[in-house]
């Protein structure tokens, strides 16, 4: 698969992230569960075209390092920077993903907002929520730390695959 240029998401019911799924059979989407027990689904379009979700989470991909193939346990850390901090962000990505990804870790994206560059995600895709917390806790992780602050409108948010569903017998 060739790197993404961008990639959209959006959040709601089953029901709701199931009919988008449904209308769009040309699409490549990924359904994830929040790891904490929220309720609300989150869905990817890897599609790599024009958004067709309402939410305007529509980012440009600035960098994709790894093999991304969207299974696994997913961390996605939200920050806004202004343009040099940006570039700092981007250049520390740059130098990790220089040598062998962290074990377990299969991706790492960088992301910014369509309608206002100065936001941005950092998306990790791993094997298991176990790789990811070794890496968090590790030195490799530290070049992070420093926009993890409420300055920075700082938050994170961990996902996993959204199990299938469960359909009951009458409606079978």
């Amino acid at each position: 698969m060739s790197m993404l240029h961008q990639l959209s998401l959006t959040f709601g019911s089953r029901d709701l992230l199931d009919r988008i799924v449904k209308r769009n059979p040309d699409r490549q989407f990924v359904l994830l569960a929040a790891t904490g027990g929220a309720k609300d689904l989150q869905l990817l379009d890897i599609s790599d075209q024009s958004s067709v979700f309402t939410s305007h989470l529509d980012y440009e991909v600035k960098s994709e390092h790894g093999q991304p193939n969207w299974h696994g346990f997913f961390s996605f850390n939200y920050f806004t920077l202004d343009v040099e901090s940006g570039k700092v962000l981007e250049g520390e990505v740059n130098k990790l993903a220089a040598e062998p990804l962290p074990n377990g870790m299969t991706a790492m994206l960088v992301l910014s907002k369509f309608k206002n560059s100065g936001e941005y995600v950092l998306l990790t895709i791993w094997d298991s929520s176990d790789a990811f917390m070794i890496w968090r806790r590790s030195a490799k992780f530290s070049p992070f730390t420093k926009y993890a602050t409420t300055l920075n409108n700082f938050h994170a948010a961990t996902y996993q695959m959204a199990p299938p569903e469960k359909h009951d017998s009458q409606h079978a």
